[in-house]
């Protein structure tokens, strides 16, 4: 990798993949990380670890010395992965009950956040969009980014709405044992607004929405092949799931990974 403007945040790459190697294995192969978390939590943090180890790990190394070397598509996929690192480690950090790894969770939400700041900063919108060489690719990827915020709002409110007016907690939180849904405020205060605001700039052709596509493009099939795999795990470990769902979350995670590829085979040009 070359130390130039485009790169160098690239670098921060190996303190998250050492960090996130030490966390997900930690928590996976070494007993007694977990102190009073509810089984429902800890069922799903282990599914979900499973996901961060096999692939999203993979996925973050690969993208990034792809887009050291010069690759405008790897780029956008190595955002939308710190995006998930992101998204994950806020979680861990502030729900997870303290435990040895806490400093690790610290780290990784500090090193991903800083790194996806310095890689937005310094990627080039115009570029990425003078390389769109079809319409229709982004046409698709902004009706899925629009489907999956819409879907994701209409889930999310159906179970707090009902809540907020019973006086109580929704079911997920209460059995998560945590104090609000993390998932619920990152999706709709985050999230969901990024992906609907993205579809609609896409489908307006504006160079920014032509990097964040890719980014939550990626951000959505690992974060949906993750939720499958905490249902599957909850599953296991004996926690109420329709198994279903796995499949459901499982196919989306296909889908989007489709669109994804899809996607990216439409920005051609020198730096593809």
């Amino acid at each position: 990798m070359r130390p130039d403007r485009e790169t160098v945040w690239l670098w921060l790459s190996a303190p998250v993949a050492v960090l996130l190697a030490v966390a997900a294995g930690g928590e996976l192969f070494v007993g007694g990380v977990f102190r009073g978390d509810a089984p429902n939590f800890v069922a799903q943090a282990i599914g979900q670890d499973y996901v961060t180890l096999a692939v999203a790990l993979p996925v973050l190394v690969i993208s990034a010395a792809l887009a050291g070397r010069g690759s405008g598509r790897a780029r956008l996929v190595w955002l939308g992965a710190l995006a998930y690192v992101l998204y994950t480690y806020v979680i861990y950090a502030f729900h997870v009950r303290f435990n040895p790894l806490f400093l690790v969770y610290v780290a990784l939400l500090g090193f991903s956040l800083y790194a996806l700041i310095g890689g937005l900063a310094t990627t080039d919108f115009g570029e990425i969009k003078a390389r769109s060489t079809r319409k229709r690719p982004a046409r698709a990827a902004s009706i899925f980014l629009g489907a999956m915020a819409v879907l994701f709002y209409f889930a999310w409110l159906g179970e707090v709405v009902p809540a907020l007016l019973a006086g109580s907690a929704p079911p997920s939180v209460t059995a998560a044992g945590t104090p609000t849904g993390a998932a619920h405020v990152l999706d709709m205060a985050w999230v969901l607004p990024a992906m609907g605001l993205t579809a609609i700039w896409l489908w307006q052709e504006r160079p920014l929405a032509y990097a964040l596509a890719g980014s939550l493009l990626t951000f959505a099939s690992l974060m949906t092949l993750a939720i499958g795999a905490m249902m599957v795990a909850m599953r296991v470990y004996g926690e109420p799931v329709p198994l279903g769902m796995a499949a459901v979350f499982g196919a989306v995670s296909a889908a989007g990974l489709g669109v994804l590829v899809w996607y990216m085979r439409s920005l051609g040009g020198r730096k593809g």
